[in-house]
């Protein structure tokens, strides 16, 4: 080994340790006169559970930003009012008759709820189990053949289903995908790309699964950087997409996310194709509730029959989801589920007005919540660290909901959007978090074990500078020294 290459280990060697050093008693007071956190804003709770004492705080109850900690507000909400082992279902029905001859002379209705685990790769069950049911139905059922058309009823929900309060850049990506009385395969398609040369524009291989009509305007280059950084921009409902942005050169196959432009549309189409595909025609053309409503051709309700029930995952299941891999979609359905419990017809505007009502209820915060969406996309939700700590203490003090909250939330060091957080520390075994992210934001909040207590631990930073991975160090040593003092 060279002078030279020794001289840098030994340098590495001597900055790491003095960027160890120089963590060594940080505590909030210390935290927050960081040189990287001057123009930040910052709130910090400590509540004892048991008392529901505040043991350790700073600027508490300022609002701030909290990125994804928003979905422990909504998660505990659906919780709280449906229980964990509430389900949700997908009717299907018919109009008019099913003849001797096996003919239905009539529409085949699938009326949605919302249901974000249908054909989902998160779900409890495999992606095309609900079409493998359908047909199954309509085999027993003796039907061979629909003389109308599949109607994909989607109007539980109010057709809002992209807040306008979420940024352009998010709009038409996999991870801010509409919210419709129809959710179909985490209303996520997968674009398929081949890359050439530095500076090339990238070629369009495919899209997986199909959608018809969907096109693109390609102004994606070809970069030497390793990373992705393509954006699929798009408004609901449109079948036209625009891409932007660079991924890596020379690559035969790299794949990016978009959301499904009109989801509830996709998925009649899709179970058309299946069951034409598996000798049961359909005469008519694919539509929704809609577009039908559109253009004034909805039908009254009570011309129909039931033909069967599909249910989604248990409540439970799908806050875990939310919660531990940050979810964006089941938030937003999980807020419409809650306008639900007060509304024949959601939104996310009735959510929100029924969320705030639960909480002011229970005692445990006023009108002060901003609250836009239900996954924290928006950048204009504002919560206090006080409030996500008094949330966190009323779910771990209801004997019928603590188990299935804390066990919705990931293990830091080891699973979820944490699993580099604290991952070298004794803190990892004693602690379940909840992380938030966007521009300029970090955020966690969750419960800190030591001996038989339980702490709600909660904390938003706003408007640091310098990177994200030295702001999560300095933030892992605020919380060794402020949780180990307790």
């Amino acid at each position: 080994m060279s002078a030279i290459i020794k001289l840098k280990y030994i340098i590495v060697f001597l900055w790491s340790g003095l960027c160890y050093f120089s963590y060594a008693g940080m505590g909030i007071s210390r935290f927050v006169s960081l040189p990287e956190l001057r123009s930040a804003s910052v709130g910090f709770c400590i509540m004892d559970i048991e008392t529901g004492e505040i043991v350790s705080s700073y600027d508490s109850q300022r609002l701030l930003l909290p990125a994804s900690a928003l979905k422990l507000l909504t998660s505990a909400t659906a919780l709280g009012i449906y229980g964990g082992e509430h389900r949700f279902y997908t009717d299907v029905q018919y109009s008019g008759h099913i003849g001797k001859d096996g003919v239905l002379y009539g529409d085949l209705y699938i009326q949605g709820c919302g249901d974000p685990t249908l054909g989902s790769e998160y779900g409890t069950r495999r992606v095309f189990d609900f079409r493998n049911r359908l047909l199954k139905e309509l085999e027993n059922a003796g039907i061979h053949r629909i003389e109308g058309c599949i109607i994909a009823d989607d109007s539980r929900f109010d057709t809002e289903g992209v807040s306008p309060k979420w940024l352009w850049e998010d709009v038409g990506n996999y991870f801010a995908a509409g919210c419709y009385g129809i959710n179909y395969r985490d209303n996520t398609y997968r674009l398929i790309l081949r890359s050439g040369a530095k500076g090339s524009t990238p070629v369009i291989i495919g899209v997986e699964p199909e959608i018809s009509g969907l096109s693109f305007s390609n102004h994606l280059v070809s970069s030497s950087n390793a990373i992705d950084s393509a954006y699929i921009y798009g408004a609901p409902f449109s079948l036209r997409r625009y891409i932007y942005g660079s991924i890596p050169e020379k690559q035969d196959r790299f794949v990016i996310k978009g959301d499904l432009p009109d989801p509830a549309l996709f998925f009649a189409n899709e179970m058309a194709s299946f069951l034409k595909a598996s000798r049961i025609k359909v005469a008519g053309t694919p539509v929704t509730m809609r577009i039908l409503n559109e253009n004034n051709k909805t039908k009254p309700l009570s011309d129909r029959s039931m033909l069967f029930r599909y249910s989604s995952d248990r409540l439970s299941d799908i806050i875990r989801i939310v919660n531990h891999n940050s979810n964006n979609l089941y938030a937003e359905a999980l807020l419409r589920w809650i306008a639900l419990s007060r509304y024949p017809e959601a939104s996310a505007s009735k959510g929100i007005e029924v969320l705030k009502h639960f909480w002011k209820e229970k005692g445990v915060f006023g009108d002060d919540l901003v609250m836009y969406d239900g996954s924290g996309l928006s950048p204009v939700n504002r919560i206090s660290a006080e409030m996500l700590c008094r949330v966190l203490d009323f779910m771990a003090s209801d004997k019928n909901l603590q188990t299935i909250f804390y066990s919705s939330l990931p293990c830091p060091g080891v699973s979820g959007t944490v699993r580099s957080f604290l991952k070298n520390s004794s803190l990892s075994k004693r602690m379940r978090l909840k992380s938030g992210s966007m521009a300029h934001v970090q955020s966690y909040a969750g419960y800190y074990d030591s001996g038989n207590k339980r702490y709600a631990v909660a904390i938003i930073v706003n408007n640091f500078s310098g990177s994200r991975s030295y702001l999560r160090r300095v933030l892992e040593q605020m919380f060794e020294d402020e949780l180990k003092s307790l």
